[in-house]
């Protein structure tokens, strides 16, 4: 659940200076999220507030793993999380359940290997929509058998957009980046005691992108008030981006770049794509002067077929080209908007 939290709050639309964070943001089922776990060596989270700067060009990956967003329908314990529209998992063998819906995200709990968390009250990650000084305290309570004992959990998240700026990571510069800070206390009751977990992450949305691209999560341990432990970890991540849907994960045999549909179009137009191996992939919008009007694509895509709705609303009618970059592949396509 504490990995869920650190990459299951979402990502964001542009306003004039900073990233509002919205509903149509939400996770949906087909969707991956690979993130890389860094060494947190010398890695800290900065100062809050307006137009701040924060510098990472530099992370040394220890670990990787990949949160999968699926139909709760496809699980084993869907019949037990009925409100839930969707649900996560990175072994297909543990699954959290979500639902999302216009005004906020929640959790309702986690299922497997065993063991099944069903919260009475749901625990709320994020309220929409959510911009730089935003924010909400929420509460949340389960009921469950865990290892013989019977645990009354209860806690408090309050969650707060506490800074924007600019942040530099491997995969670039991104300026308007929204962060928010995350503070979780866990309180888990059993007839020997109480422990306790203490969880702040600072999570950093830039626009483009459908979840946090950097996290970093410090949490504390305690048994009946005697500290246990703590724990820092520093997780990145540049996938997945807004608008972008994997349609499938079966390997293309070749890279491919399809013609958008329908074409001529106002608008909407969907562009379609498959790549070969997991990597970085560019796919940019440009005028006929060869002006880059629009960022669809910036970010490392695993194997598959993707297909991306583009709205071009805010262009005036004209043609337009439409350009897939990877390490070994480059392609251009023309359309045309007319309004």
């Amino acid at each position: 659940m504490k990995k869920l939290i650190a990459v299951l709050i979402l990502t964001a639309t542009q306003s004039i200076a900073q990233i509002t964070l919205t509903s149509a943001n939400n996770p949906s089922p087909g969707e991956n999220n690979h993130y890389t776990i860094c060494d947190t060596t010398n890695i800290s989270e900065g100062t809050s507030g307006a137009n701040q700067t924060w510098s990472f060009p530099v992370l040394t990956g220890t670990d990787s793993g990949t949160v999968r967003f699926v139909n709760p329908g496809s699980t084993p314990y869907a019949s037990q999380f009925p409100s839930s529209n969707i649900a996560t998992t990175e072994d297909e063998a543990t699954f959290s359940y979500l639902t999302s819906s216009s005004s906020n995200l929640i959790s309702n709990g986690s299922a497997g290997l065993g063991l099944t968390i069903n919260y009475s009250n749901p625990q709320t990650y994020l309220q929409f929509p959510f911009s730089y000084s935003s924010n909400f305290t929420d509460n949340f309570a389960a009921h469950y058998s865990s290892q013989g004992f019977e645990v009354f959990s209860t806690g408090t998240v309050t969650v707060t957009a506490d800074a924007w700026g600019t942040i530099t990571l491997p995969a670039g510069t991104f300026s308007n980046a929204l962060r928010l800070k995350f503070v979780t206390v866990t309180n888990d009751s059993t007839s020997i005691g109480i422990s306790t977990s203490n969880a702040t992450s600072y999570s950093w949305f830039v626009n483009g992108r459908k979840l946090p691209i950097f996290t970093i999560t410090y949490t504390s341990f305690s048994f009946n008030g005697f500290p246990l432990g703590s724990d820092k970890s520093v997780n990145y991540s540049d996938h997945v981006t807004i608008g972008i849907t994997n349609i499938s994960t079966e390997t293309p045999g070749e890279y491919r770049l399809s013609q958008n549909y329908p074409n001529p179009f106002n608008p909407a137009t969907t562009l379609e794509f498959g790549i070969t191996k997991p990597e970085f992939v560019s796919l940019k919008i440009y005028d006929m002067l060869g002006k880059e009007t629009a960022v669809l694509v910036s970010a490392k895509l695993r194997p598959g077929t993707y297909k991306y709705n583009f709205n071009a609303s805010g262009l005036t009618s004209g043609i337009y080209f439409y350009t897939l970059k990877t390490e070994n592949f480059s392609e251009t396509k023309r359309m045309t908007l007319v309004k």
